[in-house]
């Protein structure tokens, strides 16, 4: 299953990236970003609402894990 977010907030500082990209996923892995991806036959498109951001993982640094 391919799905093609589009138009969300990407903020990925190890890759530099900062600023409103596509983020195409072929499975559960991310085959590609880039601003303006074409969607291609068989693809889901997720429009994301503005003021959303996508990032990697974030980790709560302060979490108690009892």
């Amino acid at each position: 299953m391919k799905r093609l977010l589009k138009g969300g907030r990407v903020v990925d500082p190890v890759n530099g990236r900062d600023g409103v990209f596509d983020i195409l996923i072929d499975g559960d892995r991310i085959a590609r970003v880039a601003p303006d991806i074409p969607v291609a036959d068989g693809v889901t498109v997720v429009r994301i609402p503005k003021g959303l951001v996508i990032t990697p993982g974030l980790i709560d640094m302060h979490v108690h894990l009892r």
